[in-house]
């Protein structure tokens, strides 16, 4: 095995050489453009050496990375892996439940394969992977999720205004009349994607918001707004539905959405 100092010399040599290659291979890449025959040929002369140095290089680093991934395998497959995972969970503010290796963040579930080296962080079908294991960086990693999805102020009138406007389109659209079938079924998909006609939008209120706001409006035990009253439906195709998650991780599936209107059921 190599010595520390030796190893260091070895990534200085590998380092260097693949840099003064990238900056060759720009130099010959370019000759049809810049026609610099001169600085080709001796560029294309020195590649050579440029190569015998990376590859004998990268051999002697290839051996230390092959123990290093052992020494990683063994370290992820310990109780200490589990333990400092969990305590960086506790230190980022990300409450969970279950055990090692799959846990419950409601409303996400993570999942950690040590057959494929991942981390899964799923709501509802809609996921997330990571292969970086560092349990602080995978830590932060499901933080950043977790509070950029429940930090947000959830208004239901809000929503419920704007799930209105967009029913009242799409009902229209799905049963080609001029006036709103008030007490007729309209999918959820349609509903998104008018909510996100644009694709800035859809950028600013991705799918997984959109799945957490319907487990959050779904938990209330009456879903009226002024004169409507709002009803979920659910599909025997579970193909087309949607998997919803509430504040307390239970999830369900439904696929459209039926607005009732005050004097017209």
């Amino acid at each position: 095995m190599s010595t520390i100092d030796e190893k260091s010399n070895i990534v200085s040599v590998f380092d260097s050489s693949a840099k003064s290659l990238l900056k060759d291979w720009q130099i010959v890449k370019n000759i049809s453009k810049s026609w610099n025959i001169k600085d080709s040929i001796q560029v294309s002369t020195a590649v050579i050496p440029l190569l015998q140095r990376l590859t004998e290089s990268w051999n002697t680093i290839q051996e230390d990375l092959n123990i290093s991934f052992e020494d990683l395998k063994q370290k992820v497959n310990s109780s200490e892996f589990v333990s400092s995972l969990e305590n960086s969970l506790r230190d980022q503010g990300v409450p969970f439940s279950g055990e090692f290796p799959q846990y419950d963040i409601p409303p996400f579930k993570l999942n950690i394969s040590l057959d494929s080296f991942e981390a899964r962080l799923s709501l509802g079908r809609k996921h997330e992977r990571t292969s970086a294991l560092h349990p602080l960086e995978l830590a932060k990693w499901v933080s950043i999720r977790y509070k950029k999805l429940t930090g947000r102020k959830f208004n239901q009138t809000t929503f419920m205004k704007e799930l209105l406007e967009a029913y009242s389109y799409s009902n229209r659209l799905v049963y080609r009349e001029k006036d709103i079938a008030w007490g007729r079924a309209v999918p959820l998909n349609d509903i998104y994607d008018l909510l996100t006609l644009k694709l800035s939008s859809k950028q600013d209120y991705p799918k997984q918001f959109y799945m957490y706001d319907l487990g959050l409006l779904k938990e209330l035990s009456t879903i009226s707004y002024e004169a409507y009253k709002f009803e979920f439906g659910y599909a025997r195709n579970q193909s087309k539905a949607i998997a919803i998650v509430d504040s307390q991780g239970r999830e369900s599936r439904i696929s459209s959405l039926t607005i009732y209107k005050e004097g017209e059921i």
